[in-house]
């Protein structure tokens, strides 16, 4: 038979609390932990009922707890005497057969108790707390300590404020248990045994929008702390295997462990403060941070355009850009804003490290004009630590611009087209009509000089001989004839497309006379890139319009194409006229770099412009589609990358 003394020894060496009661419910021992918890001796407890000590609500989970070891069952219960109701001490409930009578033990852990106010904190510690000895208790009478870390994460989920959602994780002699939630927020606290890492528990929800709690941590650090010392315990049992002969070195072996756990737990309990301590601190500035941080944000946010906080180091800290700042955040500046892969070449940062002065200029991002104010941000020692950006978009200040200063050449260019047209036209006008007598003077003296060529077989003239001066003289006046009206028609188109245009859409159009004008106006800005080839049907129904518009739009479409030649190769142009069911359809392929889905999707945007550092504006296509519009037809494009283009334009016979 068992012996108390025996008993109560041996149960003290396994749990710091006990609390031994008989069937009446009558306190047979309570050892000095338990007493000291509540700062009385323990004679003030042995012999009294637990009526006398316990206040009602304790007393009935005693209760509760006695009828549930007395059937088999292990049963949690609530130890809080009368005089210090603000101190309840979670304990389990045993039944045990001795000395011809059954007793009860009411054992546990030391921990910190619930000291609170608050009915609701004492309601979640009391949870807490027994889960601390659920896992306490299991690692106590679990067979090997690998039955018990296969069923911890049941115990441990019972003190988590989701158990449904919770999941654990842990390591224990390189042997893992279960599986990591990775890039989940996870709670983490290492096993030690004899001050060495043997494993570590890890916690995290499958909901990323639980947020994981400090009590649960604190949770978490407690049962590990028992973990460490059970577990050690729990090893020292496997590892010596008792058998007879070797109960006296494994009771000295045990004192010494828990002299060394006394002295853990006490150094536990100082560290634990500590940690305490530091947590608030580091709580206050998080604190004072976030509140910082918000202001700055506040104020980021009320800049129109776009600002970046960017340290030293060219990491963006933050911006004012709604859903991008998590993106942005702790990328490189010229990453995040600019999309580039290397530095700026004329970097604000470097520069403000080095001057230590503000700096305001103007900048190109791909179709984008920015004007940029950097500002530098100063240590104490007036050292640069970074750098604010205020980025504001321009470019429909510089399109206008470049627009004024086109509008102002094209004013100046249609005044000095008109000026030469007309000293052009004036000569011209001589050379045509003295031409035609020339030829004619020609045509009346080939007989009289063929007579005498029968004769003077050896004649020349203008020292080539006759029959072949007969035979070419003739197509050379035509070539100077042929050449002066074609400067006519230039000057004509130049002076047509120069000329201030009212708008009106009441000329009656023939398509192909203008795209035939168009390729002279632009032959000489062609030639070079591409060769110009007309094939224009001869059936195209003419329509009601704008000459000098639909004239603006081939030109624009003409020089368009042969822009888009590769720069090593000669490509080639074709502008194609046919009727269509009542419509005018002209089609302008070309045989150059083609374009992407994303340039096809803009290309008629006002402003866009793949042509910015030659000087394009962004306007040609968006015109020419306007123009289009206003004569009610379409036009459209179809582009393969490497291959060409083809616009289609479509006008109806009659917009009336």
């Amino acid at each position: 038979m068992i012996q108390l003394e025996d008993l109560y020894k041996f149960i003290e060496g396994n749990f710091d609390l006990l609390l031994v009661t008989d069937h009446e419910e009558r306190v047979l021992h309570a050892n000095r932990f338990l007493c000291r918890e509540t700062g009385l001796e323990e004679v003030a407890l042995t012999g009294k009922t637990l009526e006398q000590i316990l206040t009602p609500a304790s007393l009935e989970t005693f209760r509760t707890g006695i009828i549930q070891a007395r059937d088999g069952f292990r049963q949690s219960v609530v130890y809080t005497l009368k005089d210090y109701s603000n101190q309840s001490i979670p304990l389990r409930a045993r039944k045990i057969q001795t000395e011809g009578r059954d007793i009860y033990l009411f054992c546990g852990m030391h921990v910190d108790g619930l000291g609170t106010d608050s009915e609701e904190d004492k309601t979640e510690r009391i949870r807490e707390l027994f889960c601390i000895y659920s896992v306490a208790e299991w690692i106590e009478v679990s067979k090997t300590i690998h039955d018990f870390f296969v069923a911890l994460p049941d115990y441990l989920s019972r003190g988590m404020s989701h158990p449904d959602q919770t999941v654990v994780y842990s390591i224990y002699q390189g042997k893992k248990y279960g599986e990591p939630l990775t890039g989940k927020k996870q709670l983490r606290s290492r096993l030690m045994i004899n001050r060495q890492i043997v494993g570590e528990i890890c916690i995290a929800y499958i909901d990323d929008s639980i947020e994981l709690l400090p009590e649960e941590q604190r949770m978490l650090n407690e049962i590990t702390r028992i973990l460490n010392l059970a577990i050690e315990r729990k090893e020292l049992n496997e590892s010596l295997a008792l058998k007879e002969g070797e109960e006296a070195e494994f009771h000295k072996r045990l004192a010494e462990l828990e002299k060394n756990i006394e002295q853990r737990t006490r150094e536990a309990e100082e560290q634990r403060k500590k940690l305490e301590t530091a947590d608030a601190y580091m709580e206050r500035i998080n604190r004072d941070w976030d509140e910082s941080k918000s202001r700055i944000q506040t104020v980021f946010a009320a800049f129109p355009g776009e600002v970046a906080l960017i340290d030293r180091n060219r990491n963006v800290i933050m911006t004012n850009q709604e859903n991008e700042e998590k993106e942005e955040s702790g990328k490189k500046c010229y990453q995040a804003i600019f999309n580039r892969d290397t530095p700026c070449e004329d970097c604000r940062m470097a520069r403000i490290v080095r001057d230590k002065v503000p700096i305001t200029l103007t900048m190109t991002d791909e179709d984008r004009f920015l004007e940029v104010h950097a500002l530098p941000i100063f240590t104490p020692e007036h050292e640069v630590d970074g750098i604010i950006e205020y980025y504001r978009d321009v470019t429909l200040e510089k399109t206008y611009e470049q627009q004024l200063q086109q509008a102002d050449q094209l004013a100046s260019l249609g005044q000095l087209v008109s000026g030469i047209g007309h000293e052009i036209n004036n000569p011209n006008q001589f050379i045509r009509g003295n031409v035609k007598i020339v030829k004619q003077a020609i045509e009346d003296m080939l007989p009289i000089v063929d007579d005498h060529f029968k004769e003077h077989s050896d004649l020349k003239i203008a020292r080539l001989p006759y029959d072949f001066f007969r035979k070419q003289i003739l197509v050379l006046v035509d070539d100077m004839a042929h050449g002066s009206d074609r400067i006519k028609g230039i000057v004509e188109g130049l002076k047509r497309f120069a000329r201030r245009d009212e708008g009106l859409l009441v000329d009656t159009v023939d398509i192909n006379t203008i795209i035939e004008a168009c390729s002279r106006l632009v032959h000489n800005q062609v030639h070079k890139r591409a060769s110009l080839n007309l094939e224009l049907e001869t059936d195209v129904p003419s329509f009601i319009g704008n000459s000098q518009k639909i004239e603006q739009v081939i030109v624009n479409l003409i020089v368009n194409a042969s822009h888009a030649m590769p720069d090593d190769e000669k490509g080639a142009i074709y502008v194609r006229t046919r009727g269509e069911d009542g419509f005018a359809v002209i089609e302008i392929e070309d045989t150059g770099k083609g374009m992407n889905e994303k340039t096809l999707k803009q290309i008629f945007d006002p402003f866009f412009t793949t042509k910015r550092a030659k000087g394009g504006t962004g306007l040609g296509l968006a015109i020419s589609y306007r123009i289009i519009e206003e004569h009610k037809g379409t036009i459209s494009v179809v582009s393969t990358p490497g291959e060409g283009t083809t616009f289609t334009i479509k006008i109806p016979e009659s917009t009336n």
